[in-house]
């Protein structure tokens, strides 16, 4: 019986403490009594549902390609001459633009709007401008490229292949680009170990034609390790299901004495190498590796050194860690990895870095993507594509570093490989 009694004194103490919020709350909204300090509290209380129900309907809106801007950042732009820039943003869901900025004052030179429909977290990656205004473009890992118009008609598609990560120009005018088997995700290679089948992501390289958008020359990245004895690479990254993948291919402009005219370098991000190859023999001239890892981004910073943009981070993200020692034990120290510019000497094989000190005071990291460029000898642009920053290093100083700003408040545009671009626009 006391129990009984206990219970019911308790659920009638309840239904008091509700009575009495809910009156208490009346009189709040309609503003007809003060009750001093309960002000406050009692309308989170009774607002707070309703603002988590705003929040996650504003979350749901947000567009996938903004970031948030870090509280602590804080722009720099110390240029002197004008920087343009060529690169894809999202101003809101489902809506994409390509668009030519001047970094030194900020303002937009010329805009492309893509009429092609995009879902929420279509990309629309690496664009390049041709000097009519025309514009060769793709939705990564979605579709083949496309060139349109400098209204924005299109010309041409190829869509028999999906494109991924970079476009590059070589020296004919035509397209360079990343290739994989349609639709996405699906299995395009397999091998046998240990007498069991496994089934992977091949990628391959196409060469496209810049006038009518047809494939020139299509080749599996697996076919050419394959007819050049190299197939063990297939087995060095950390994942089965995706052990090549592809993310930029680099074509000589020129011949030179390291390379001829229409040879590409291939940067294979899973086993960090990087694969000088000429495709007019099938053959793989030299297998680069060296201190660098997850990289991408190749370029010629002359006619004799690769320049490499080095993530420096694991081909394939893992958080495994072994167990924190539980007495204290002096344990061998690697340090602290940032990304950084890698230079390849092709004469003497010999590597070297730039800007390295520069990289780590600013704490400069992207795990995956992100690129840079030379603007001129001492100058070169970088995009640190996870975190949304765009910096210029000049002689180991920092003279631009900036986001690219978004309609929601504290949120930036995700960035999707610009490119720096000259000439009149």
């Amino acid at each position: 019986m006391k129990k009984f009694i206990k219970a019911f004194s308790f659920i009638v103490i309840i239904l008091f403490a509700l009575s009495l919020f809910g009156w208490v709350s009346v009189h709040i909204q309609k503003g007809d009594k003060d009750f001093g300090f309960l002000n406050e509290p009692v309308k989170f209380m009774y607002s707070f549902l309703d603002q988590f129900n705003k929040s996650v309907e504003e979350v749901k809106k947000l567009s996938p390609t903004f970031l948030p801007i870090w509280k602590e950042f804080e722009p720099v732009n110390k240029l002197e001459e004008d920087v343009h820039i060529l690169y894809s943003y999202s101003p809101y869901n489902l809506v994409r633009k390509v668009a030519i900025k001047n970094l030194k004052d900020d303002k937009t030179v010329y805009t492309w709007d893509i009429q092609e429909s995009a879902s929420r977290w279509d990309r629309l990656v690496n664009p390049y401008v041709l000097p009519n205004k025309d514009l060769i473009y793709f939705f990564t890992d979605r579709t083949g490229l496309r060139r349109i118009d400098s209204l924005g008609n299109i010309k041409w598609k190829q869509d028999k292949y999906l494109a991924h990560h970079s476009l590059n120009i070589d020296s004919a005018g035509n397209f360079w680009v990343c290739s994989k088997k349609p639709p996405k995700n699906s299995t395009s290679g397999t091998y046998k170990i240990d007498g069991r089948k496994v089934f992977y992501a091949d990628d391959m390289i196409s060469l496209i034609d810049a006038e009518d958008g047809k494939i020139l020359f299509h080749k599996s990245i697996t076919n050419i390790l394959k007819a050049n004895h190299l197939e063990n690479y297939l087995l060095q990254a950390n994942t089965a299901m995706d052990p090549i993948h592809l993310n930029d291919i680099q074509p000589a402009l020129k011949t030179t004495k390291y390379y001829n005219e229409g040879d590409v370098f291939l940067s294979i991000k899973q086993s960090s190498i990087l694969v000088h190859y000429r495709p007019k023999t099938n053959k793989v001239i030299k297998i680069i590796e060296g201190p660098f890892s997850a990289q991408h981004d190749i370029d010629f910073y002359n006619d004799s050194t690769l320049s490499i943009f080095n993530n420096n981070s694991y081909p394939q993200w893992t958080k495994q860690t072994k167990a924190k020692p539980e007495k204290k034990e002096k344990l061998a120290n690697a340090g602290n990895f940032y990304s950084n510019i890698v230079q390849y000497d092709l004469s003497s094989g010999e590597f070297s870095f730039i800007g390295e000190k520069v990289f780590r005071k600013n704490k400069i990291f992207t795990s995956t993507e992100g690129l840079h460029e030379f603007i001129n000898d001492s100058t070169y642009f970088i995009e640190e594509q996870n975190v949304g920053n765009y910096w210029i290093i000049r002689n180991n100083e920092v003279i631009y570093h900036d986001v690219f700003r978004s309609s929601e408040e504290g949120h930036c545009h995700l960035p999707n490989w610009a490119r720096i671009i000259e000439g009149d626009f």
